[in-house]
């Protein structure tokens, strides 16, 4: 039996650094970069659906990558986001996010309703692994302008309350005044 030549060595471009490694670096970097990541099963969607998907979830400011799982789980040590390992089975893709953790979820449980192939695992945010249902009862909360706009109105109302009691004598006495007057 003759032995198969495997041709001269050849030099990569990178100064040496594989591939993979340098997927790792990448991914690891977009993991370091966003604030919320939620993790899906897309068996059984086709290539046109995940390209629609990716469309649709980029005026949200999500993006949404397919994923090998063990370049994910060495990016995911070493932005020390382990929890996400344990995430990872069949053919994963994440969605990740760099504004409201709450947008994240609210925009992609929105744009993913149609498409009953694709299963939320669960995420990452804050710190803390979340679960389908975490996601999903953060997708029902309103949004972080509205939230703002409550706080703004509560704080607003006894400022308000305050400024018409101190105003009420003056315009009381102005009344009397212009009474009196006529």
């Amino acid at each position: 039996m003759a032995k198969i030549k495997t041709g001269p060595k050849v030099k990569r471009k990178g100064g040496g650094v594989p591939a993979k490694s340098k997927a790792v670096d990448a991914l690891a970097e977009q993991l370091t970069g966003s604030t919320a990541v939620i993790v899906t099963e897309y068996r059984g969607l086709k290539v046109s659906e995940l390209q629609d998907l990716r469309k649709r979830l980029r005026p949200h400011g999500v993006e949404y990558h397919v994923v090998k799982n063990s370049l994910l789980s060495r990016a995911a040590s070493k932005t020390h986001r382990e929890a996400l390992t344990k995430l990872l089975s069949g053919p994963t893709a994440v969605a990740l996010s760099k504004g409201d953790e709450v947008a994240l979820a609210k925009g992609f449980t929105d744009e993913t309703r149609t498409l009953k192939a694709l299963k939320i695992v669960g995420g990452f945010a804050g710190g803390q692994s979340l679960s389908v249902e975490d996601i999903q009862s953060l997708a029902r909360l309103p949004g972080r302008a509205y939230l703002q706009g409550q706080l703004v109105g509560s704080l607003q109302a006894p400022l308000g309350q305050l400024t018409g009691l101190l105003h009420a004598p003056f315009q009381t006495l102005v009344h009397v005044l212009t009474a009196r007057a006529q």
